[in-house]
């Protein structure tokens, strides 16, 4: 996932900032609002970690999200698969 999309998908994302980081509470999820470099003030700020520390962490954040939107894709395609196959599938009783 890059910036762009972290922003379009921003009320989805804060749950997942709020679960990865306790300390980031509503006002500074308001502040952010997608931007990383809000993003990683706000987290050097509440973690005191260094700069560069904070910006490794948001980016490394970043990409899990991306692994767990494909992951999301591939089970979705599994799910639509399945509702197809469904219908079609009959089971013969064994007697």
């Amino acid at each position: 996932m890059n910036w762009k999309q972290v922003k379009q998908q921003w009320p989805t994302v804060q749950a997942v900032v709020k679960r990865t980081w306790g300390r980031i509470d509503e006002a500074d999820l308001a502040m952010i609002h997608g931007e990383r470099d809000s993003f990683v003030r706000v987290l050097s700020q509440r973690y005191s970690y260094p700069d560069a520390l904070a910006q490794q962490k948001v980016d490394a954040f970043v990409d899990g999200l991306q692994v767990e939107s494909k992951k999301r894709n591939r089970l979705g395609w599994l799910a639509r698969l399945l509702e197809k196959v469904r219908g079609r599938v009959h089971v013969a009783s064994r007697r």
